[in-house]
């Protein structure tokens, strides 16, 4: 695990940009190099930060280059060592996935060497000869890469802090609408004009001119015939295949393990294919009504692993939310970042790779907002426009969450309308309230801001399939999968997810819905893990990692709410936000606005 860097006609100095890939050492501490080349007629700068985990010695350092290439990668090519009897040479150098990939590129070029690999990764690959620069994100997006073109000089970098300042002097109106809606900046936006993020499955290529983009992975389209026990039974052959590849290392691998369904699975098939117990960890909280931890206490101890655990606490958010500004580098509303990041904090202490269970819900239909949305649509589909129009108004005035948010998309109606709306932080008449009706015109030219643009033949016979691929494409990426992979590089912790394993992720969405839901939501997931784990263990309403906000900020958060609230600039309505603190004080729940609005 790494981070990446690069800079083509940059009007910084080898030093300068020698100090901008120190920034993301925090990805790599174990060597830091840059290296310069000539593209064209100007320079190409290459950075690298390394966290050793295959192959410890520095001939593994990076950047690596051939006669031809010069490579620097984030990640982990899982099955390399498998890829390298594909390759034509007899003699390697070293060990380490990087020289493997360097090899394959040379002699299978681009897509059929991606088309190969089992893994999560950032590349950059230069063509020395071609004057050619391949930036490359795995398919599901584990690893992140960002990249911009302003004024003729091209850059690349694994987080945001890679770029010089002078490329970040415009900040976005509309991802700051979008944030305060998500949570987070979705599709390839970033709170920066003109910085954006390579989509999973994409690659871009720069000839010195301009940059042209390739997807060159897609989610399956056909769905295949089999049976329940046949599903169950390749869902675990598929888990099994790629948690063994996840213990590929040279140093200790431990697991997240929350007591839920997903890292239960994870932990328990990662302990049987250990000859030694595994180590695991938790975070827990004060309050009970959030604590998980005395379930994934349960679960190590029917496992066999050594488990540790540590209580988060309100003192810890105070202390990491500084630093996890910093080191999201944009605003992040995923309250969880917190507790993940002391999860990884205290998990380093121990061992240097953690393996987790994220992707569960979305590719085998864990969400209850799937099944929300479902019940809700076709009951309102119904109702003629009139009666529609009144039951808005009525849910807008409901005092219930959910209701209110669906007020707005009852008036038009669609699976898109109500879902995005059901996922978002700030119910869309709010927004015109938060900020003047302008300002959020002006800033999406009309459209709307809760749009998913991302998804593709948009299948109206089968909504979940639809409202899988929506937090597929977009919650996945680039909240969840943000959120573990800046809270455990933060402390130069590698986090593995088994889960999202391309193979698994592909037969998933193979699946028939009504297979998915056999036996209800995730089951097939569920029906693996009671093999391994008894049911009385895991059967319990599903909780989630979050986070007690909206009693903190009725207490130790209060006076930092309301001094963030009187800082914000104009382009905020501060006397509507004046009104909903008041209203959370007296019971409303208004959590997730307020944590958007102390992230900016």
């Amino acid at each position: 695990m790494c981070s990446i860097l690069g800079y083509y006609n940059s009007k910084e100095t080898f030093k300068e940009i020698e100090e901008r890939n120190r920034t993301l050492s925090h990805r790599g501490p174990d060597n830091s190099s840059l290296m310069e080349y000539q593209f064209g007629e100007k320079k190409l700068f290459l950075g690298h930060n390394r966290l050793a985990i295959q192959d410890l010695d520095p001939s593994a350092n990076q950047p690596m280059q051939s006669d031809r290439l010069a490579i620097v990668f984030n990640g982990e090519i899982y099955n390399h060592l498998e890829l390298r009897k594909k390759c034509n040479i007899t003699s390697w150098k070293t060990r380490s996935d990087t020289e493997t990939l360097l090899a394959l590129f040379e002699q299978f070029g681009i897509d059929k060497t991606l088309s190969m690999l089992i893994g999560m990764f950032a590349i950059a690959l230069f063509d020395k000869k071609q004057d050619k620069l391949y930036l490359i994100r795995d398919r599901v997006g584990i690893k992140p890469l960002y990249w911009t073109y302003q004024s003729g000089e091209f850059s690349f970098a694994s987080e945001i802090k890679g770029f010089a300042p002078y490329l970040k002097q415009n900040l976005s109106d509309k991802s700051l609408i979008q944030f305060m809606s998500f949570g987070y900046t979705p599709a390839n936006g970033t709170y920066y004009k003109d910085i954006y993020k390579l989509e999973a499955g994409h690659y871009i290529k720069f000839d010195g001119n301009a940059v042209y983009k390739s997807r060159y992975w897609h989610l399956p389209k056909g769905k295949i015939d089999i049976d329940y026990e046949d599903a169950i039974d390749e869902a675990e052959r598929l888990i099994r295949s790629s948690i063994k590849y996840r213990l590929l290392s040279d140093i200790e691998v431990g697991s997240f393990l929350s007591g839920g369904v997903d890292s239960s699975l994870v932990s328990a098939i990662m302990q049987e294919q250990s000859s030694q117990p595994i180590k695991t960890f938790t975070i827990g909280f004060e309050d009970k009504a959030y604590n998980e931890a005395i379930f994934a206490k349960e679960v190590a101890k029917h496992i066999g692993s050594e488990h540790y655990e540590h209580i988060f606490k309100i003192d810890d958010v105070i202390s990491l939310m500084d630093s996890m500004d910093r080191y999201y580098d944009e605003p992040f509303g995923d309250a969880s970042a917190l507790p993940t990041m002391l999860l990884s904090q205290f998990t380093k202490e121990k061992v240097s790779v953690a393996l987790s269970g994220d992707g569960g819900d979305e590719l085998f239909l864990g969400y209850d907002r799937y099944f929300f949305v479902y019940k809700y649509y076709y009951l309102l589909q119904k109702f003629p426009q009139f009666s529609r129009d009144i039951v808005s108004f009525l849910f807008r005035h409901s005092n219930q969450d959910k209701l209110e948010k669906m007020a707005y998309p009852i008036k038009h109606l669609t699976q898109e309308n109500l879902y995005s709306t059901i996922a978002s932080y700030t119910k869309p008449w709010m927004m015109n309230s938060m900020f003047s009706p302008e300002f959020v015109r002006e800033s999406f030219n009309e459209s709307s801001y809760l749009e998913f643009q991302e998804i593709i033949n948009f299948d109206y016979i089968d909504p979940f399939e639809n409202f899988s691929k929506i937090d597929f494409y977009r919650y996945l990426p680039d909240d969840i999968l943000t959120k573990v992979d800046r809270a455990s590089m933060r402390y130069s912790l590698e986090a593995r997810v088994p889960l999202l394993d391309h193979r698994l992720v592909e037969f998933a969405y193979s699946l028939p819905t009504e297979i998915k839901l056999r036996n209800g939501a995730k089951s097939i997931l569920k029906d693996v893990l009671y093999k391994h784990v008894p049911k009385e263990l895991i059967d319990r309403p599903k909780m989630g990692f979050a986070v007690p906000l909206k009693h903190w900020f009725r207490g130790e958060m209060k006076d930092m709410l309301q001094d963030k609230i009187e800082s914000l600039d104009n382009r905020f309505n501060k006397e509507y936000l004046r009104k909903l603190f008041k209203e959370h004080q007296k019971g409303k729940n208004y959590e997730a606005i307020f944590w958007n609005l102390m992230r900016l």
